[in-house]
């Protein structure tokens, strides 16, 4: 099967926002411009960056370097922790932006958007895309911060958007159509193109696809028999030459997780830390009227050995799906602590993460002449997520976890917006 590329124009705008949580950072503290910075999700001797400004990443300070380590390479370097509400913050901001040029515009990640135009000409009033591209970059500057930048990619699709988006970066604005294809996948290394990472570049390397422009250039069978040897290989085919083959699928999985600010192996205290994530997962199932018959959980442990540098390299995982649905905090609860009882004992835990998945929508309990227990436990929740949502989330929350002695930061996610809706 041989299929040229997409001729319809380039009418998918994907952008990105650039060094996302740094900028942010340095856009609230005009002292912190032009340093090298860092975020990391909890301040501590043994930090790691998460994330750093473009400052930083010109001198080699990246993803994983502790502060130290940068301090090394420069003694300017500022490590901050994580702040949700200033993200959450320039997410809704630019949500708001994004929407008001199509109704389908959406937050892919945290720092990432697509506007799809395809469809919307009359909507355009004869502006090319570049134009409205410079128009949301002002916006962005105007509505979210001076000193904010993104960069704008445009293409037939969403896949070759996001790879125009990571040209020029900072501040860029590029297209990729059928006239430069070519030029572009000659540019650029197989490993750079989103998704084509160390698994899927192994692939392509055992078929003898080495380049950029040699994937593009691969023909159907090749990708569909010998490398993917699936579907996918039939969705790369198209991609590639601009036509769309991703599709949003919605919400599959609810969780929350987190760096633990105070570590610790006693069981009674994790306890209401799992009853403090399961009060928020539940609060998510509720909002979007879901229930959950699969809970998972990992635990990081705390490095051992004769190294007294730190190591998170020790985890637990455990999961199990029930016949029965569940959606309240206390059924969620009780199901996160059968989870830990498998897990081993004495471990000093620094982060945890739990995770309902197997969603389906909540129907409720049949109607019954006698209200039953979980019915008024079902209504005693319904009015406890109305206060919350009025006044803030876990206002009204169980005794064990409003008591609980462990802040339990959120860890902020790269990919996905759930955290913020």
């Amino acid at each position: 099967m041989i299929i040229e590329h997409n001729p319809e124009p380039p009418e998918v705008m994907h952008i990105d926002l650039n060094s996302a949580f740094a900028m942010t950072e340095q856009q609230a503290n005009p002292f912190l411009r032009g340093r090298p910075v860092g975020i990391t999700n909890r301040l501590s001797d043994y930090a790691i960056c998460i994330t750093s400004s473009y400052e930083a990443k010109r001198q080699g300070i990246g993803i994983g370097m502790r502060a130290p380590e940068a301090r090394r390479i420069d003694s300017r370097f500022v490590v901050l922790e994580s702040d949700s509400d200033k993200y959450s913050y320039v997410h809704k901001k630019m949500r708001r932006i994004f929407e008001s040029y199509s109704p389908i515009a959406y937050m892919k990640s945290i720092d990432e958007g697509i506007i799809d135009f395809r469809g919307m000409r009359g909507l355009r009033c004869g502006r090319s895309l570049e134009d409205i591209g410079r128009e949301i970059k002002q916006r962005v500057k105007d509505e979210v911060g001076d000193y904010m930048t993104i960069n704008v990619g445009i293409a037939q699709n969403r896949w070759l958007a996001k790879v125009a988006a990571g040209f020029l970066k900072p501040d860029g604005l590029y297209t990729i159509d059928r006239d430069n294809i070519e030029v572009v996948m000659q540019m650029m290394n197989l490993t750079d193109l989103p998704y084509i990472k160390r698994q899927n570049a192994q692939r392509l390397h055992e078929v003898g696809i080495t380049t950029a422009a040699e994937f593009y250039h691969a023909p159907y069978w090749v990708l569909f028999r010998q490398v993917f040897k699936s579907v996918m290989g039939h969705h790369w085919y198209l991609r590639l030459r601009g036509y769309e083959t991703e599709t949003e699928t919605g919400i599959r999985t609810v969780g929350r997780s987190y760096v633990l600010e105070h570590r610790t192996a006693d069981p009674a205290e994790l306890a209401t830390l799992f009853h403090k994530a399961s009060a928020k997962i539940a609060r998510r199932l509720h909002k979007n009227n879901f229930a959950a018959r699969g809970l998972s959980m990992r635990l990081n442990y705390a490095g051992t050995g004769n190294d007294s540098v730190y190591r998170a390299r020790y985890r637990w995982h455990g999961s199990n799906m029930w016949e029965l649905p569940v959606r309240r905090g206390d059924q969620l609860y009780a199901r996160a602590l059968a989870l830990f009882a498998d897990s081993p004992e004495g471990e000093v835990v620094t982060g945890l993460y739990l995770t309902a998945y197997g969603l389906e929508p909540f129907r409720g309990e049949q109607q019954a002449l006698f209200e039953s227990k979980n019915a008024l436990r079902e209504r005693l929740e319904d009015a406890i997520n109305t206060v919350n949502d009025r006044y803030g989330e876990l206002v009204v929350a169980p005794a064990s976890v409003v008591m609980s002695k462990n802040p339990m930061r959120d860890k902020i996610p790269f990919g996905t917006v759930r955290y913020f809706e």
